[in-house]
This record gives structure tokens, sequence and C-alpha cells, in this order.
């Protein structure tokens, strides 16, 4: 015998890779095996041989026609249709809880209904600040001067006007006729110096009635943006007084939240000693109750849509290439070992999320599609996904143990008249125990399964 070949079995399934086989029986019947364990039994009547050295023995198994299902098998949760958690978004006190926990509510139904000393002040703070603004509005806060500067302007008028309109009398009636030149001259010197100063009088007066003017406009308008800013926050205010009744987002199950056990409203929303200790406050939170303190961002209440489950699973990197929206998917959940769900793949999640060991997964919804009446899912049970991403009909199936790596890519060993051939084949889809492939093998031919490593081509079989 020629001396062995330092090839390395394959290794069947990557990550969580599995699947399943239907065999065609010598008689004709399907059989399919959801964990088919015993398909080398059925594919093939083994022939075993021993080295007389004590070598591993070679072992064959028949080439069948099948169907082979490959499957990526994946970890996962149950989680229903839909959740909404709805926080507070004020702090406060509970006031008073319309529904139990574990009601069932409408979209729109009131669940919790707070008291909030802080909105109440703050409510009334913009609205002093409002009124505040109101009133600056028609106040000009700039004193107007061109009443004053027109009263001198009115003084000059009435003095000078009268006083030159004598001169100018009395220069004309001067004999000397030099004198009179004289006379006049000055006047008219008089006349000018006059009406300058009246002309910038009239200027002053002018400027003074228009600066008081620009100044009040801006007034007006700072004064304006003031109250407009009140308006705004009053209705801030009043908004978070609407945010003190909360109402289920969606139909369903309500689960009330956790006490936060924090400070006090300091607004004065009357919690007091009581609210702390028996309100599940303090640092012992406990249910969620009537006088329990409440602070923004904090879940009180999340409701369920149970109306439906889906299972979110988490598929490793390597397979999740294989995956995608609308393939068929069995589910097991742990709780129901001997039930089947049968779902189909939603959605695939584009970015990753990182696994507890430092691993790259996918996020990927099952949708469950057959839940029978009457079973008790919950969310968060524990289950697992099969989701078939090939399924091949085949006359050339073969055990996976068959397979080999070598360097030209994956072989079979056939056993033609006794002689072991090195064959070729690439595999079209691999299940748990059997595999479909193309190349020159042939339905009914045996192929070498165990002890391979001492087998090359041409080598008679032992």
């Amino acid at each position: 015998m020629s001396g062995t070949r330092p090839d390395v079995a394959r290794t069947p399934t990557r990550g969580y890779l599995s699947g399943s086989a239907r065999v065609t029986s010598p008689g004709g019947r399907s059989l399919h095996h959801r964990w088919p364990v015993a398909i080398v039994t059925l594919l093939a009547l083994l022939a075993t041989a021993c080295s007389s050295d004590g070598e591993p023995a070679v072992q064959t198994a028949e080439v069948v026609s099948a169907e082979v299902v490959q499957t990526v098998a994946a970890p996962a949760r149950l989680e229903p249709r839909e959740r909404r958690a709805v926080t507070a978004t004020v702090p406060g006190v509970v006031a008073r809880l319309l529904v139990g926990d574990g009601d069932e509510v409408a979209a729109g139904e009131p669940v919790v209904r707070l008291e909030s000393g802080s909105v109440d002040l703050a409510i009334a703070q913009a609205g002093a600040a409002v009124d505040a603004a109101g009133a600056l509005t028609g106040v000009s806060l700039t004193p107007d001067l061109s009443p004053l500067v027109g009263s001198v302007r009115a003084q000059l008028e009435a003095t000078l006007e009268p006083l030159i309109a004598a001169l100018s009398r009395q220069a004309r009636e001067v004999g000397d006729p030099v004198l009179r030149e004289r006379a006049l001259a000055g006047v008219a010197q008089l006349v000018n110096r006059y009406q300058d100063t009246r002309s910038q009088l009239l200027a002053a007066e002018q400027q003074a009635r228009g600066a008081t003017a620009s100044a009040s406009a801006a007034q007006r308008q700072v004064a304006q943006a003031q109250q407009d800013q009140a308006e705004l926050a009053l209705q801030a205010a009043r908004g978070q007084q609407d945010g003190l009744e909360l109402v289920a987002p969606i139909g369903g199950t309500v689960e009330l939240g956790r006490a936060d056990g924090g400070l006090p409203d300091l607004g004065g929303g009357g919690a007091g000693l009581d609210g702390l200790l028996g309100g599940g406050g303090g640092s012992s939170p406990g249910p969620l109750a009537e006088g329990a303190l409440v602070v923004p961002g904090q879940v009180l209440f999340t409701v369920y849509d149970l109306g439906g489950f889906h299972a979110r699973a988490t598929v490793d990197e390597i397979d999740v290439v294989l995956v995608e929206a609308g393939q068929r998917a069995t589910v097991l959940v742990d709780a129901f070992p001997d039930l089947e769900v049968p779902g189909v793949v939603r959605r695939v999640a584009i970015a990753p999320d990182t696994s507890t060991t430092g691993g790259v997964i996918y996020p990927v919804e099952v949708q469950l599609t057959g839940v029978p009446d009457g079973l008790d899912l919950r969310v968060g049970l524990t289950a697992s996904v099969e989701i078939v991403v090939a399924t091949v009909d085949s006359d050339r199936v073969v055990p996976s143990a068959a397979l080999r790596r070598r360097d030209s890519g994956e072989v079979v060993l056939v056993v033609r008249d006794g002689t072991v051939r090195v064959v070729p084949v690439e595999v079209q889809a691999i299940g748990e125990d059997t595999a479909a492939v193309v190349g020159d093998v042939e339905a009914g031919e045996r192929v070498v399964i165990a002890g391979a490593e001492r087998l090359d081509d041409g080598d008679p079989l032992p």
C-alpha cells in the first residue's frame, strides 16, 4: 500500500451551521429526520476493514439521492409584537394609578396621573413674566426733548421778530444817508443771525423728535420680544402640565415600573415623608405606587402587545451572509422542548452587535407564524432558531464525513473495482450529516467516510 497522504478531514459546519436531509429509502418511501444522526445508518451498509498492524479501520458509505437542507442555527429570545415604555417628562409625585399591573389598556387610555409643584411654580413664574413684558410694550423710556427746543425757538421768534421790525423802521427813518445805510446794514446782519439761529433750532427740534421716535421703536421691539419669549415659556410650562397625565401609546398589557427612590420634589409636590418611605422612595425602590416620587426619564410603565411574538436571534458573522428576509425557519423554545414553531425571517440587522465573548453577531428577527392556540408564551423566553438557507434535491448526496480538503479543493474518495479514486467535487449544500455535491460521482457508488488518511488515488481498498 502506498504511503499515507496528510489530508485533513473537513469540518461539515461553520459557526452554528446545521442541516437535515430527506432520504429516499430502497422501498421508495421518503424518510425525513430533524436531527439526522441516523442518516449514516440509513444511507450505508458500512464496510469495515482493519489492518494487521492495528491502523484505523476504513469505512465506506453509499452515494444516494436525497434532499439536503442546509440551516443556520442561532440562540434567540422571544419578543412581543411591540413594546413601548413611557417615561416621566417632569419631576413629581404619582397622584393616581388609573390601571393596575397586568391590566389591558387601549391606545390613548390614561394610565398614570402625576402632581408636580415645580410645574405649578413654572406656570406661575411664566405668567408673571408675560404680564411684566406686556406692561413694558406701552412705555417709552427715552424722554422727548423736541418740545423744549420748540419752546426756545418760539420765544426767540416772539422776541426778535418784533425787535427786528422796529429797528428796520427806525433805520429807514434816519435822515443822513450814510448813517441810514449803516443802520440798515446792521439790521440785515441781525436778520441773518436770527434766521441762522432759528434754522438751527428747527433742525435740533426735528432731530430730537426723530431720536425719540427711533429709541421708542427699538424699545417697543425689545419689549415685544421679551413678551414673546415669556409667552413661549408659559406655553412650555403648560405643556409640562399636559405631561402630568400619561397615556398608553399602544393597546396591550400594562406592566408598571419601579419607584425611583430619588430626592423629593423640591417644587412642592406634597410627597413628604410618607412619599419617601411608603411610596417607593428612599434607598430601596419598590413597585410604582400612589405617592411615589418620579424624576424625568424614569420609566413609569411599559405596554406590551402580546398579540404576536418573534424570536430575536443573534447570528454569527460567518453565517449571517447566508441569511436573508423571507427564509423559512423553525423556532425551538426551551420551555417547550417537544414543540417546533414555524417561522419566517422578517429582518436582518445592518449593523452588528458584540457578543459577551467579544465576537461579532447580527440580530435577526424571526416572526413566529404557527403558534398553537393556548400556548403560554412569555417575553424573554430563551429559544433557538434554525433558518433554512439552502435546499437542494440531488442524486449525488454523500455523508459529510466523506468530504476531504486537499490542495485542489474538496474531494471524495470513491471506491471503484476495489480501488480508491480521488474525485474533485463542488459542495452545493451541506446538512448536519450529509452534503449534496457536483462531480464525477453517481448514486449507488461507495465513498470512504473513515480511514481516508491512509489512502491515496489508485490505492486498493484494504
